[in-house]
């Protein structure tokens, strides 16, 4: 008998027979609009005021700009549109995790869990905390002699500490500031849609949109739009979100698809006309480099309104993050909480607050450990990398070298992406599995364009991490790493459990 066969860990063809401990059951207290705001409202977060500028660098064409936004937005389209029948499925909490472990065993389920908390949920926390960070800094300068990247990481954990604390008092809490926030970006960001217009500020140039297509239509291009689509992946990451929420998501086989799909498509007509908005209003040069040091959406808000565009910006992108973040912490500990519940963590992580109803533990745990991956992040940046004469070899100290440049952001958002693609790869394979091992499972939704649309999400999740093995390999293979590094804590854990 494998693990996948284990009954300890199968899932009953009624997926709401759930635990009913309470101290381990979750209420179901969240509506449509905040299932909604839990994908909306955590995607948008620091991605599209910064990423446009690295796609228009990559490809200086505003044509093939579009393309590749475009297909950012189908190919995670793809994904929600597959998850969305694993949610209204197997309505639990913890989402792909449960997914994986019924249809490949309790090691690939573990293993997400793992690279969830160690990399995917956790990094993601931290960059975004890194980004929010980055702009306070524009606002509210280091006082005294302190260091920037010290001012930032302490911004950072102060903001991951405040979202916990409301997220550990109610997901009624922590889902109505996901609902306020959400409405308040996509106003925002459809006032940066409308604001170049003539009947507004006039500043549009239809000029500034050439070239539209390149000159040379070659290998390069693809390579480059390739690794441009890393970037576009991450302004993305969250469609997957809903589904770690399922269990407390009211009327489930409906809210979920419909949250996943409407989701999706929202967030492909904000990123599309936002990013038209940028080429509308600056060269393409200045979008690819924005003068100033500033970012693309700052530089877009100066061209409109002068020097009080800049700070604009850093509000604007700071309140958009901050948002971004809650809907991580909101949603993120779910998958813990319910590896937990089954065994394959230390079972404080399953017990829900008795007086919120909330789990605490793992929304706390979740928190500390992105705040920990935020010094250390912070420490590569201030300590500089050793000389030739000390013992690492030579390729960590040019890695080492490397991250003394580069933004806090950067590092750990390179660390998040990989092996977000492998495990969301995996996830949408699921869909094949359990429709042939789980046919008596009740369904209902369907996948829309079944079996193409996961073939499609499938078959790009593949070419894009060929590219990132080729383009950002070190990175890629720490990502690997990571994930692998799972096997032998599984293992762990089951003898532990076990001897317990």
């Amino acid at each position: 008998m494998n693990d996948r066969d284990d009954p300890d860990g199968a899932i009953p063809a009624d997926p709401a027979l759930l635990p009913t401990n309470s101290r381990t059951t979750l209420p179901r207290v969240l509506g449509p609009v905040t299932a909604f705001s839990a994908i909306v409202g955590s995607v948008i977060g620091s991605g599209i005021f910064i990423v446009p500028a690295r796609v228009a660098e990559a490809v200086p064409a505003v044509g093939v700009i579009g393309l590749i936004w475009i297909l950012g937005g189908v190919f995670s389209l793809a994904g929600a549109l597959t998850v969305a029948e694993l949610g209204a499925m197997l309505p639990q909490a913890g989402g792909p995790y449960v997914y994986l472990k019924e249809a490949f065993g309790k090691l690939v389920g573990f293993l997400f869990g793992w690279t969830e908390f160690l990399v995917i949920r956790s990094g993601s926390v931290a960059a975004l905390a890194a980004g929010f960070a980055l702009y306070f800094g524009e606002v509210v300068p280091p006082p005294w002699d302190i260091p920037r990247a010290a001012w930032e990481a302490g911004v950072a954990i102060s903001a991951m500490t405040t979202l916990a604390a409301l997220n550990v008092i109610g997901a009624r809490v922590g889902g109505g500031v996901q609902v306020f926030g959400t409405v308040l970006k996509v106003g925002t960001m459809a006032a940066m849609i409308l604001l170049p217009l003539p009947f507004v500020l006039g500043a549009a140039r239809v000029e500034n949109l050439n070239p539209v297509w390149p000159g040379d239509v070659n290998a390069a291009l693809g390579r480059a739009m390739l690794a441009a689509m890393v970037g576009v992946l991450w302004t993305y990451d969250g469609w997957i979100n809903i589904t770690a929420l399922a269990e407390e998501i009211k009327d489930p086989g409906r809210n979920i698809p419909r949250a996943a799909i409407l989701g999706t498509l929202t967030l492909i007509a904000l990123y599309l006309g936002v990013t038209l908005s940028y080429h509308l209003v600056l060269p393409i040069s200045d979008v690819a480099m924005p003068p100033g040091g500033r970012n693309v959406a700052g530089a877009y808000f100066v061209a409109l309104l002068g020097a009080p565009g800049a700070w604009v910006i850093a509000l604007v992108v700071m309140f958009s993050i901050f948002i971004a973040l809650n809907g991580n912490a909101l949603s993120g500990p779910r998958a813990y909480f319910a590896m937990a519940r089954d065994g394959l963590l230390p079972h404080f992580l399953s017990r829900v607050h008795p007086r919120f109803r909330t789990p605490a533990a793992a929304i706390v745990t979740q928190t500390a450990w992105a705040a920990l991956l935020t010094v250390a992040g912070a420490t590569f940046l201030l300590i500089p990398a050793p000389g030739s004469g000390g013992v690492l070899p030579g390729w960590a100290r040019e890695a080492w070298a490397k991250l003394n440049e580069t933004p806090l952001y950067d590092v750990l958002f390179s660390f998040v992406i990989f092996g977000a693609t492998f495990m969301y790869a995996l996830t949408v394979a699921s869909v094949f599995i359990l429709r042939r091992t789980r046919p008596d499972l009740h369904r209902p939704y369907r996948t829309w364009g079944y079996p193409v649309t996961p073939i499609v999400y499938l078959a790009a999740a593949g070419l894009l991490l060929a590219n990132m093995l080729r383009e950002t390999f070190a990175e890629s293979v720490v990502g690997l790493g990571i994930i692998l590094a799972g096997v032998p804590a599984y293992y762990a854990m089951r003898r532990r459990s076990t001897s317990a």
